[in-house]
């Protein structure tokens, strides 16, 4: 018999169609890309970025994800975790979690998997706070990217054409913190929701410590800059006419792409984004562009082949 707090089973003819949804979106993301470049020209732009800049931005990557670590551990201060893991354990699985986010479609399994394996952090309610705890961070890494990209285009002022960027940055800012404040209302909204959504949202944890919900805030922009200077590294390298401001205006929005549920941690839909800002904005041959991209997936693939490693060797346990 089915527990009333059991999720109902997903059919077979779903979980093939949102597959193939997934793998058709990654496919029809690098058909395009291929249709906007000349491989011989890739090979040379690839050429002009030197092992030391591929190197430092898989550093920073890294970075990015011990920073995560830290950012995990002070929202769970925030929301009153009564057995947080130890901060080891959180870097081993935040690594874990960089693993399956980037190897499987959606960008979220690893999510599911650091919030299952800490489960044990909120006591009785343990999965959906600490569930709640990482689609938190989640909403803040995502309305991060869009404030770096406010940053650039402020940086940038009248010396590039941004074009409608800046209502790219209202919209992204908006939806992720709406996300961020439904789930931090989320307890008191409970009574009003229907009554499957309430009990779930009932149970989502309250903010016990406002300031370090702000330090958690802080990290996110942290973790995210430091994607962003990756990026730049990269893209410095193909061409050092590129300053650190107007990188911003193009990692952060391909970076977003990651968080979409239809490609294979961004695939494709990054690319496509590298070349058009960089054509627009510094008018980049797509080769260039895409060299850069690829680049710096191929430093989130070393990162993340880490954590695959961790999880060969001990699990998520």
């Amino acid at each position: 018999m089915t527990s009333p707090t059991s999720a109902p089973a997903r059919s077979p003819r779903r979980t093939a169609l949102l597959w193939a949804l997934r793998i058709g979106g990654t496919l029809a993301g690098v058909a395009y890309t291929l249709t906007l470049i000349e491989p011989g020209k890739l090979d040379d732009a690839f050429t002009r970025i030197p092992p030391i800049a591929f190197v430092l931005a898989t550093a920073l990557v890294a970075a990015n994800v011990l920073a995560g670590a830290l950012r995990w551990r002070v929202l769970l201060d925030a929301y009153g975790a009564t057995a947080p893991p130890p901060m080891p354990r959180l870097v081993r699985l935040s690594f874990v979690g960089f693993f399956y986010n980037n190897y499987l479609p959606g960008a979220v399994a690893g999510d599911v998997v650091r919030g299952v394996a800490t489960r044990e952090a909120f006591g009785d309610d343990g999965l959906t706070g600490n569930l709640a705890v990482v689609l938190v961070e989640r909403a803040l890494g995502l309305f991060a990217l869009f404030a770096l990209l406010a940053i650039g285009l402020l940086l940038a002022g009248g010396d590039l054409d941004t074009g409608s960027l800046w209502l790219w940055t209202a919209i992204g800012s908006t939806g992720a913190a709406a996300i961020v404040v439904g789930l931090v209302v989320a307890r008191r909204l409970a009574p009003r929701l229907p009554p499957a959504l309430g009990r779930v949202a009932g149970r989502v944890p309250a903010i016990v410590d406002g300031g370090a919900f702000a330090r958690g805030a802080v990290f996110s922009v942290a973790t995210q800059g430091l994607v962003a200077l990756a990026g730049w590294v990269l893209l410095h390298a193909v061409h050092s006419e590129v300053g650190l401001a107007a990188g911003l205006l193009v990692v952060p929005l391909a970076a977003a792409t990651t968080f979409l549920p239809i490609t294979v941690g961004g695939a494709g839909a990054r690319e496509a984004v590298f070349i058009s800002l960089c054509a627009r904005l510094f008018g980049f041959p797509a080769e260039d562009a895409l060299a850069a991209s690829l680049s710096l997936w191929f430093a989130h693939l070393a990162v993340g082949g880490l954590g695959g490693v961790l999880v060969a060797l001990r699990g998520t346990r």
